[in-house]
């Protein structure tokens, strides 16, 4: 018999090492990274766990945010992270059952709406669309860069297409030099970060995600890469660790030095260091299937495809009558339902 236990709390250091049981796993579920996120975003962190014989054999984290509508389910939620069902052996009725769970329990608990984002290194999507019908889908690409076995540094530079080689070469000639650390590059960072975003109209991530960063991961599950010319930074990237994953995060760059390429340097030079300690993949993250342009910059650095989804139930179906600018209000950081769902003049 599969039994479902529901624990409150951001998970140990057993749920730890199980996420580990998983090559698949990203940092997104790591019990630290769970607790950065709920804090940041003042929600409650749950976990489904499903034993069979008391030898635990699924678990499925969660966010819930509350709000003025009622609360909103997430697994998981802040800028796409993954989440869903995690196995250390594949077992499709345990799985079927943790899902069930989580919606039955999103139900009972009066929730506006609740949503399961999958993890594209699973490729489960068959699985999912059967056993979620009748559910709201929305679509993303993921696109993931798969270290090869180097023997020499310039193996890594064979498996991007032009311009990327061009791109770091630029770099390299322009005299860039490009370091790797934490707490210190933060500042920089965050404020070229909230200028590019500025820039394109996007809503930059709030200083305060920075800046709690140190205070819940290990120095080993996040690094900031800078790229200086002449001793002034111009260029930084944020990247998290877990498992055989790097997450590209958040990149940055001083928008007179773009032709420089300095951020191709970064990424090339984090790239190698990664594979030196053992990763095994470079995630980009969800890209919109309208970001044409977002979409041809990673597939040139020598990308897979992954198409990944979200599974949103809806239990209030007057929630598309309100504006999304009022649902971010009420639910920053989370996943409510896709907006393609709208009522007309919202």
């Amino acid at each position: 018999m599969i039994e479902i236990e529901k624990i409150e709390g951001c998970g140990d250091e057993a749920i730890r090492e199980y996420l580990l049981c998983n090559p698949n796993t990203l940092i997104y579920s790591e019990p630290r990274f769970i607790k950065l996120v709920a804090e940041h975003l003042d929600a409650s962190a749950f976990w489904l766990l499903a034993r069979k014989e008391g030898y635990l054999v699924g678990a499925l984290p969660f966010l819930v945010k509350q709000g003025l509508l009622g609360p909103v389910y997430n697994s998981l939620a802040y800028y796409g992270s993954n989440g869903s069902v995690i196995q250390a052996k594949p077992n499709e009725s345990v799985k079927e059952k943790l899902i069930q769970s989580f919606y039955q329990e999103a139900g009972a608990s009066g929730a506006v709406s609740a949503t399961i984002i999958t993890n594209p290194l699973e490729c489960d999507a068959d699985f999912f669309e059967n056993h979620t019908k009748c559910f709201l889908r929305d679509e993303r690409i993921g696109q993931i860069t798969h270290f090869p076995a180097l023997t020499s540094p310039d193996d890594l530079m064979t498996c991007f297409q032009n311009p990327r080689p061009r791109n770091i070469r630029r770099a390299l000639k322009e005299g860039v030099v490009v370091q790797a650390g934490h707490e210190e590059a933060l500042g920089f960072l965050y404020d070229t970060h909230v200028a590019n975003m500025s820039a394109i109209g996007g809503l930059p991530k709030k200083r305060e995600f920075f800046d709690s960063i140190s205070g819940n991961l290990e120095p080993g599950h996040w690094k900031v890469y800078t790229a200086t010319l002449r001793g002034q930074p111009i260029a930084a990237l944020l990247l998290f660790y877990f498992n055989n994953t790097v997450e590209y995060f958040t990149p940055v760059i001083v928008e007179e030095y773009r032709n420089t390429q300095a951020l191709a340097l970064v990424i090339y030079t984090a790239m190698k260091d990664a594979i030196k300690v053992g990763f095994k993949n470079w995630n980009w993250g969800g890209t919109w299937l309208s970001q044409g342009g977002v979409y041809d910059f990673k597939k040139r650095w020598g990308t897979s495809e992954y198409r990944y989804y979200y599974y949103t139930k809806l239990y209030v179906p007057e929630v598309t009558n309100c504006s999304p600018a009022y649902l971010q209000e009420q639910y920053p950081g989370f996943f409510v339902f896709p907006y393609k769902y709208l009522k007309e003049g919202q």
